[in-house]
């Protein structure tokens, strides 16, 4: 057995004979075999429904770091709810994929389930009204940028988030689930990475060359890197016109 294994297995061991236990799952890096010296050990453990409160914390186990959560069933059915609506299915991926420890009453059984059958569903479209307004946002960094450029200023800290806001923007008008951010580069350019991350549906080509682009792109090219990464992703949303931006929907009378 691995030290890491054994650090694990001390952990996990804390909570074995909790009445509220109902299981334990390993995550993350060291499920997929891709930590590293900076990997923490990822786990979650399940709680009955009557524990009366969730808790997300770490801790040195043998000098391994343990980032861990603990919550009732009915939370981590929420979180996955929200996920589906939001287009985040970290939950589900954990429970599909991760490393199952301890099932006490088969309740890791039926939520791993759960997350396959939330995986293989196709994504719902956010409204035009939200799908607008990301738009409009994204236009906004976009003239800021442009305006800073102009001016002789520092482009970087823009440059950077709008880079953050045209992922997810993407991500969101093509109704892919999101990914890490810190794990984006490898899943898009490293295709056993990608399969050991179960990250399947993945943007087209395009996409990923301009990002590249911009991630790569000396200080001097960084203008017209973003400039096409940021039409590229316009488009996929449908086009973008300032001058005919006009956001409404229905809200409730007082």
């Amino acid at each position: 057995m691995k030290k890491w294994e054994v650090a694990l297995n001390k952990f996990v061991n804390r909570y074995l004979n909790e009445p509220w236990f109902e299981g334990a799952l390993l995550c993350g890096s060291y499920s997929t075999g891709n930590q590293n010296k900076f990997s923490d050990i990822d786990v979650v453990i399940v709680a009955s429904d009557n524990i009366g409160w969730r808790e997300k914390s770490n801790c040195y186990v043998d000098g391994f770091l343990v980032e861990y959560t603990i919550n009732p069933i009915y939370k981590l059915q929420e979180y996955m709810d929200r996920g589906l609506k939001n287009h985040h299915l970290i939950d589900q991926n954990m429970f599909a994929y991760g490393v199952v420890l301890h099932d006490k009453n088969g309740m890791m059984k039926k939520l791993r389930q759960r997350s396959i059958r939330d995986l293989n569903k196709k994504l719902k479209p956010f409204s035009k009204y939200s799908n607008d307004f990301k738009k409009y946002g994204l236009w906004c960094r976009y003239d800021d940028m442009l305006s800073l450029k102009h001016d002789g200023h520092h482009i970087d800290l823009l440059y950077w988030t709008l880079v953050d806001k045209l992922i997810d923007a993407y991500y969101d008008f093509k109704c892919l689930p999101h990914v890490s951010h810190a794990k984006i580069q490898k899943i898009l350019t490293n295709e056993k990475f990608a399969d050991r991350y179960h990250a399947i549906q993945l943007p087209d080509k395009k996409f990923t060359e301009l990002l590249m682009s911009c991630f790569n792109a000396k200080q001097k090219d960084k203008i017209e890197a973003i400039d096409k990464f940021y039409h590229h992703v316009i488009n996929a949303g449908g086009g973008f016109d300032i001058g005919k931006f006009r956001g409404r929907e229905k809200i409730d009378n007082k």
